[in-house]
């Protein structure tokens, strides 16, 4: 039962945690999207804007896994759900729906303040944003563990987790030069409010007839609101981490570049690279465990665990966390590359097709993705695109409805939807892998 509570336990967080700033992707398509430089910084608007507050916000998620790949119809043929540790789901069955590393990670950005100012040729933005960022990633080896616990070595490298609060001030232009030929770049100023880092490098899980041996090797750092406890010889008392408003001392830079060339024809090509930089977290906790630990008594004659593992994951017990003081954290962001391309019809100036490549470069949630979209505005107040894609996670489809009303400009989509859905006890998760961004936003436009 224990086990059956770890496994589920662990399902949740990976469900629940839902990496650099994601842009809107679908945007990339539509005619006159407004905030198209945050995709490609060399964007010229044909008019100036401004955003307050809802002016724009991106809620995205990413998961490599799904409920489908830790929930399976029992096989007594009821209409209950089990684990896949449920000795009626075979190993293969259970394992091959994992990948070597699993991974969810969230990025939800609001917008608080924007301006753009533009004269059809120069333009310059300024950005005020907050931004929650998360990662996690747990190694098929953990799984492999708990589900078949034989003899052998199950090896932990690549356990891993990074959730952080940040705020981010941001200056762009971008600017013509000549008549086809666009260029710009945008500087981001990152204050870390919070982040709480923890890592595996080189752990591993030995087991045999008589004993485990846990082998760790692991770092944990803990910045801005976030207090810890140390116990009376001087390790960190891992039960007692809580969050302690202070003052932040993290700061951090990224920088995005673009360029766009507009043909005569019709044809629009670009490529840029958005949020390539790092932050320097300024570490209140900074620890690190190593430790060979050897627990016995834990096998049958068969070679399966007798016990449930509750004191082998017990890191508190297990291994001994050392404070390090006055210890700087610096860290990549996640960036993501992008290339682009649109036409317009020859037949109607008011229809697009377009392609989308984006490649996500992050610690344990790298991603590729192609899309393909048309986009068709009839007039000039509404523009209406949907697209197909293919990627890392599988295919995927987003739609978006750009609205120009006056000097109201409103937008909403989605880079993808959670298909398919299957509900649990009335709450609704996503089945399979998928990438995920809801976009709403409304601005002034003048000038």
């Amino acid at each position: 039962m224990k086990r059956l509570r770890l496994i589920s336990l662990i399902a949740a967080i990976m469900m629940s945690l839902g990496a650099s700033s994601q842009s809107f992707r679908t945007g990339y398509f539509l005619d006159n999207y407004i905030y198209g430089y945050r995709i490609n910084p060399a964007q010229v608007n044909d008019r100036s804007s401004l955003g307050l507050f809802i002016g724009n916000f991106d809620l995205q998620n990413a998961s490599s896994v799904g409920v489908s790949s830790f929930l399976f119809p029992n096989p007594d043929g009821s209409s209950s759900l089990v684990t896949g540790l449920n000795k009626a789901i075979s190993t293969d069955r259970f394992l091959g729906g994992l990948k070597n590393h699993n991974f969810v990670s969230l990025d939800e950005n609001i917008n608080l303040f924007a301006l753009g100012l533009s004269d059809g040729r120069r333009m310059h933005t300024i950005e005020v944003n907050t931004r929650v960022m998360g990662t996690a990633s747990i190694p098929k080896s953990v799984f492999s563990l708990l589900k078949s616990g034989k003899t052998g070595t199950y090896d932990f490298n690549g356990l891993y987790a990074d959730a952080s609060a940040l705020a981010d001030i941001c200056y762009g232009y971008s600017t013509v030069l000549g008549e086809n030929l666009s260029v710009g770049g945008r500087f981001h100023l990152l204050f870390g409010l919070a982040n709480l880092n923890f890592r595996s490098r080189g752990s591993s899980v030995t087991m045999d007839e008589k004993a485990i041996v846990a082998g760790a090797d692991m770092q944990l750092n803990a910045s801005g609101m976030i207090g810890f406890h140390t116990n009376e010889d001087g390790g960190v008392d891992m039960r007692r981490i809580e969050f302690s408003p202070t003052p932040f001392g993290s700061l951090g830079a990224t920088l995005d570049l673009g360029c766009e060339y507009k043909s005569d024809f019709g044809l629009d090509a670009m490529v840029s690279i958005t949020d390539f930089g790092a932050i320097s977290w300024n570490n209140k906790l900074s620890a690190q465990a190593n430790a060979s630990v050897e627990f016995k008594g834990f096998f049958s004659e068969g070679g399966n665990i007798k016990t449930d593992l509750d004191d082998l994951l017990d890191l508190n017990n297990a291994l001994d966390y050392r404070v390090i003081k006055g210890r700087r954290g610096l860290r990549m962001m996640p960036c993501n590359i992008a290339a682009g391309a649109r036409y317009q019809m020859p037949f109607w100036s008011g229809m697009t097709v377009g392609m989308l490549n984006t490649c996500h470069i992050g610690r344990a949630s790298s991603w590729f993705e192609t899309r393909i979209g048309v986009t068709a505005t009839p007039v000039r107040i509404v523009s209406v695109t949907a697209n197909l894609g293919l990627g890392t996670m599988g295919p995927t489809w987003g739609t978006a409805v750009n609205l120009h009303l006056g000097p109201v400009n409103i937008i909403a989509g989605a880079d993808s939807f959670l298909s398919p859905l299957g509900k649990l006890k009335s709450t609704t998760f996503p089945i399979n892998s998928f990438v995920e961004n809801v976009h709403l936003g409304i601005s002034f436009t003048f000038n």
